[in-house]
């Protein structure tokens, strides 16, 4: 029996009463499987993502930009809703498809006559597709017309949701959900919930935790894009409604759960700070990383922008939802809740140890400076960029290669001895951050001694 109890979350409360749950839809098997039911949840974001895009306070705009709004120039912004209507166009053709071979197909799958549709999706598909038709012949001559005022882009984002709403896409969409799988993946993290006495408490962790799991699926999209080298201008929209989102969740934290009484100060306490990582984190991404972001043409900043947008945010929420379900069960692990944290932890230990190891030798050769260990040194430098210097940042490759080439062309001890001295200062930092990740808050470092080589 395990002696560590979970933490009791209210000093007193009806244990005994169970939740009275909504009268459920009638019962049936969601018509759509596999890669159809992503190609729904992708094209369920996106409607999601207009509704969101056209709200500038949630764009990462530079504050001189914010000044001027009137006399600003959307075109861009423009262009890449214009991609995501296409990508909606295409996801809802597929669904429909989808539904027809679904529909055509018996119990044991073999194909049957074609019958008629009863999905309550395929209805309000068309009419989406319809109005994303009307809405990018309007897009495309705005676009050709250049340039695009502030006025102009937000009475196109009103007229293309409001024909989105009339669609009734997302009321159907919402049907289909309810019966398909819980966001809430894993069962570690549904027994945590069930153990809690407190309903009220029970019913707004069950909320966090599944608005988290929406929050970093909605971010494996642009992680799949990040790795199919595709354009990722299109990721602007989904960040904006995981901003969106993740402000709607801290008011919801701030106005439920915090404001239930009895709650115990381990409690409030865990509340309180993920309030603040998650405020912390969207100020770096929003007011640091992402600005400006879509005035940029070059692929290497615009890759290594999204890419640690990403990564700031993934970590920040898988973070917090470990953080908070180890308040309720100290036990809770991490690997239990994310398919990738175990992954991850294992290249975080291996990159860990990896740059202390470079670390002891850069130190080494400060201390002890030798012509004849120089050849041997620029082989390891070198070699951390070949195998280990993949589970960094893209935005940290290029300054590393900037750091090796310097090493590669000093003309004596001395140039070298400089270039050393600021590329340890870089792998310091490196190492710092990379002590902060979530997957590594149970594996303290000892920063052992290196063993002669």
């Amino acid at each position: 029996m395990n002696d560590v109890q979970p933490v009791t979350t209210t000093i007193a409360d009806d244990a005994g009463s169970g939740a009275v749950l909504p009268s459920a839809l009638p019962a049936r098997e969601p018509a759509l499987a596999g890669a159809g039911q992503r190609w729904l949840f992708e094209l369920d974001m996106l409607a999601q993502c207009m509704a969101r895009f056209f709200r500038i306070e949630l764009h990462p705009l530079p504050e001189a930009h914010r000044a001027v709004l009137s006399q600003r120039d959307f075109t861009e912004e423009l262009r890449i809703i214009r991609q995501t209507a296409l990508r909606m166009n295409y996801l809802a053709t597929e669904v429909v498809t989808a539904l027809h071979l679904s529909a055509s197909r018996d119990d044991t799958g073999k194909p049957t006559k074609p019958a008629a549709l009863d999905s309550p999706l395929v209805d309000p598909l068309y009419r989406l597709i319809e109005a994303l038709f009307d809405a990018r012949a309007v897009m495309d001559d705005l676009i050709r017309a250049k340039p695009i005022g502030y006025q102009t882009f937000a009475a196109l984002g009103r007229l293309l949701n409001q024909a989105i709403e009339r669609s009734q896409f997302r009321l159907a969409v919402d049907r289909e959900k309810f019966m398909a799988t819980p966001e809430i993946r894993s069962e570690a993290l549904r027994k945590v919930i069930a153990a809690l006495p407190d309903s009220a408490l029970r019913q707004d962790l069950r909320h966090i935790f599944a608005c988290f799991y929406r929050l970093l699926r909605y971010l494996d999209f642009v992680q799949d894009d990040l790795r199919q080298d595709r354009p990722l201008k299109g990721a602007l929209p989904i960040f904006i409604l995981v901003r969106a989102e993740t402000e709607a969740l801290i008011e919801f934290i701030e106005t439920r759960p915090m404001r239930l009484p009895n709650l115990l100060p381990d409690v409030t306490d865990a509340f309180d700070a993920m309030v603040y990582a998650l405020e912390m984190e969207l100020q770096k991404v929003y007011g640091r990383e992402l600005v400006g972001f879509v005035e940029l043409h070059q692929a290497p900043p615009i890759y290594a922008r999204v890419e640690n947008a990403h990564g700031l945010l993934r970590d920040c929420f898988q973070q917090s939802l470990v953080a908070l379900a180890s308040v309720f069960d100290p036990t809770f692990d991490g690997a239990t809740a994310f398919d990738m944290f175990q992954t991850k932890l294992e290249q975080s230990l291996h990159l860990r140890a990896e740059i202390w190891r470079l670390l002891c030798h850069l130190h080494r050769f400060e201390s002890r400076p030798d012509k004849t260990a120089v050849a041997p040194l620029i082989e390891r430098i070198t070699l951390f960029r070949d195998t280990s210097l993949r589970f960094l940042m893209y935005k940290d490759w290029d300054e590393y290669d900037r750091f090796l080439d310097e090493v590669q062309a000093a003309r004596n001890i001395e140039e070298l001895l400089k270039v050393i001295h600021l590329l340890s200062t870089f792998l310091e930092t490196l190492l710092g951050q990379i002590n902060m990740r979530a997957v590594l808050a149970n594996h303290p470092f000892d920063y052992p001694a290196l063993d002669d080589e």
